[in-house]
């Protein structure tokens, strides 16, 4: 195998990890219940089931490459370290803990690779749908073995959002705005509202609440269809020091062109600047 593998390998990989972390993840639907981490996030037995299943896959393929995962990795030693190994895997084994634990099946399972702290390939495994989204850097988009191609919609009636809870800090104004100009989706998954905008169900998505592993994969989604996703004041997002990372929340406003103007002036107008 080459020391440097191709992108595309990369994204068939991580598609082929995303499938089998969720699949894992099935076992247990309804069988669980959640507890709550230090930082009071919820995580179940399944979540570590289905990280489990992705990182031996990674260990025995890319031994070299370094991983940084939601849940605490029992066998680190079993990877390259994060900040010198050329390529990192970020995962999320189930986005979507909530309605995991409450036996609804609305979940996913992100996988995506980071070269030198920006995604270069990534895969989202849609429960739901059991559609599985890929993308790499300069290869495109995909649903299953079909072309992502977002098309710019025009901002009328049916424009519609994927916007997170707030369970933090209050609701910005500027979000309290869109709610009388926009139809809202909240499908209690981040990497899924990411996943709907690179297909075109949502035209944009916004969140304040979320963390690295929650945005990498879905970002390069949405690059690679021909969107946006920026921090919520226009700043990419890549590249990131993995090394330094602590779990600090990363904004993010993804969406069609078009829609990812529109909602970012109005954040720029707002006096709250859009929640940060």
């Amino acid at each position: 195998m080459s020391l440097t593998p191709a992108l595309s390998e990369l994204r068939k990989a991580a598609s082929d990890l995303a499938q089998s972390g969720a699949s894992k993840a099935a076992d247990f639907l309804g069988k669980v219940e959640m507890v709550r981490k230090q930082d009071d996030t919820p995580v179940t037995e399944a979540d570590h089931a289905a990280q489990d299943v992705i990182l031996a896959e990674i260990a025995r393929r890319y031994p070299s490459h370094s991983v940084l995962v939601e849940e605490a990795v029992g066998r680190q030693h079993s990877h390259g370290a994060v900040g010198l190994a050329e390529f990192c895997w970020v995962i999320d084994p189930i986005d979507g803990t909530r309605n995991f634990g409450r036996g609804a099946g609305v979940y996913c399972t992100s996988v995506a690779v980071l070269q030198k702290g920006r995604p270069v390939a990534a895969a989202i495994h849609d429960a739901v749908s059991r559609r599985t989204y890929s993308a790499s850097l300069g290869g495109g988009a995909y649903c299953d073995d079909r072309v992502l191609k977002l098309a710019d919609r025009p901002i009328d009636y049916n424009t519609t959002l994927g916007v997170g809870s707030f369970r933090r800090r209050p609701v910005p104004p500027v979000v309290r705005d869109w709610l009388n100009q926009y139809l809202f989706r909240n499908l209690g998954s981040l990497c899924l509202h990411l996943v709907w905008v690179a297909a075109g169900f949502l035209d944009a998505a916004y969140a304040v609440e979320c963390k690295l592993w929650d945005i990498a994969a879905g970002s390069l989604l949405i690059q690679e269809a021909g969107g946006l996703a920026t921090n919520h004041i226009g700043h990419p997002l890549w590249p990131k020091d993995l090394q330094s990372y602590r779990g600090e929340d990363i904004p993010i406003l993804a969406g069609s062109p078009r829609m990812h103007g529109r909602l970012l002036d109005a954040m720029s107008r707002s006096d709250d600047g859009g929640g940060k």
